[in-house]
């Protein structure tokens, strides 16, 4: 199983992917609806038929009041089911684009050229570069391709099994991750959209086994990225946005991250001559490979937003919750025969972290999985005060994250609302009810001296 991805990978092509990008590039800035951009789609058509697909159209659509146009270029496989790759090929108003997203354009072609070789396959693939993506230009919409796109199924949205997109790459300072960005779910006010647990698995299994990994979110603090990006809302986004937000499984990924992102994003020197092959061809086995495990994995479902990637493993929410019991029942079980209120105290704390748990798994456990397990620890003034600052470090980490995303723009608020940010704060008050004591003594019945 793991030879043919590392055969497909090998075959990727990062000079070529370069090309396409330095060729839209050359447009110019070319946003949604501008006449530069209507000649972006005929020529990722082109290619697409170049690389060995006989299916490719253009979808033309309208969104608030502006034309567009998709390109789909389509690898048929037996069976209705298919797997979406994308990208988009449009600009920001100011930037030729090269990076966001002639580079992930590119990589979509190659890859696409890469997959056509193949033979057979488990399933149907669907390559889609959309338009629209920097609809937020306009001020009107976002992602506006995909979401004509996506509208446009009808009924064949439950034939698809996932889509992969791909934005933001060729930065030779970049590392290929899963973006997991959480989104606001249009559905239900307040609460938020997630790529699926079984998505990321597979997608990472198969980059795995084309020897290009997949990271997650930030290859310095993935584990405090996954808190970040569930706790703040993030101003970046792909067209996964589209998918996720209808209720489609999705994901995408990019080289940018916290740690290092690109220098020049929607500015005019995102030029081709920033963009290195070198980058552009990881990204592209890792796509290959992550491409090929979605295809022949089982389908899973699209609301499975409470999971945990670590030590190359993807948790979900049954051990998420055993380590969120896990974390409050010594404290419960130390507490109950100390004096005063530090047992009361105590079930309230519990109380107040499973409502914070039930809304927000993921940034609950990241905050409070220490200081749940801090009364255990205490054991002296001084230790109880440096126990108390290593446990809080988490909480700290993810609200300095927080800071300076806000900084530097990348978030524009939270998902926390503030009665839960009040829960939270209540939640580590009552930690500070006392500390288990020696336990009340227990009085027994003693003969009385001899009269």
């Amino acid at each position: 199983m793991l030879l043919a991805p590392l055969l497909l990978a090998a075959a990727f092509d990062g000079e070529a992917a370069l090309r396409h990008a330095s060729l839209l590039a050359a447009l110019g800035p070319h946003p949604w609806g501008s006449p530069r951009n209507a000649a972006a789609a005929p020529y990722v058509a082109t290619q697409l038929r170049e690389v060995g697909l006989s299916e490719v159209r253009l979808q033309e659509f309208e969104s608030h009041g502006i034309h567009g146009t998709n390109v789909l270029g389509v690898l048929r496989a037996p069976g209705s089911e298919f797997v979406l790759v994308g990208a988009h090929h449009d600009t920001a108003p100011d930037a030729p684009g090269a990076y966001d997203d002639g580079g992930g354009v590119g990589v979509m072609i190659e890859v696409a050229r890469v997959l056509s070789q193949e033979k057979s396959r488990p399933r149907t693939i669907v390559f889609a570069s959309f338009d629209g993506e920097e609809a937020w230009s306009t001020g009107k919409t976002t992602t506006a391709g995909s979401r004509a796109y996506v509208a446009s199924l009808g009924p064949e949205t439950r034939n698809l099994v996932a889509a992969f997109v791909i934005e933001m790459c060729g930065f030779k300072g970049g590392t290929p991750l899963l973006q997991t960005i959480a989104y606001a779910d249009p559905l239900r006010p307040g609460a938020s959209v997630v790529a699926p647990a079984w998505l990321v698995r597979v997608a990472q299994q198969g980059a795995r086994e084309a020897g290009a990994p997949l990271g997650l979110g930030d290859p310095i603090v993935p584990w405090l990225y996954q808190p970040g990006v569930r706790a703040f809302r993030v101003d970046l986004y792909g067209d996964d946005l589209s998918f996720l937000q209808a209720g489609l499984p999705a994901v995408f990924a990019s080289d940018s991250s916290l740690a290092a992102f690109y220098p020049w994003y929607h500015q005019a020197g995102d030029t081709a001559d920033k963009l290195d092959a070198g980058a552009l061809a990881r990204m592209g086995r890792s796509v290959l490979g992550a491409v090929q495990v979605i295809a022949r994995a089982p389908r899973g479902p699209a609301a499975d937003a409470d999971w945990f990637s670590a030590f190359g493993s993807v948790f979900g929410r049954g051990p998420l919750i055993a380590l969120a019991v896990a974390s409050i029942l010594p404290g419960l079980l130390a507490s109950r025969l100390a004096r005063g209120l530090v047992f009361p105290a105590r079930v309230a704390q519990a109380a107040a972290f499973g409502l914070l748990f039930w809304l927000h798994p993921v940034p609950a456990l990241w905050a409070f999985v220490l200081p749940n397990l801090l009364p255990r620890w205490s054991v002296g003034s001084a230790r109880r005060a440096g126990t108390t600052v290593l446990a809080l470090l988490p909480l700290l980490s993810l609200l300095g994250m927080g800071a300076l995303a806000w900084h530097r723009g990348f978030t524009t608020g939270s998902f926390i609302r503030p009665w839960e940010a009040a829960i939270a704060l209540l939640a580590l008050a009552l930690l500070l009810v006392g500390r288990p004591g020696p336990p009340r003594p227990r009085f027994r019945k003693t003969k009385g001296p001899a009269r």
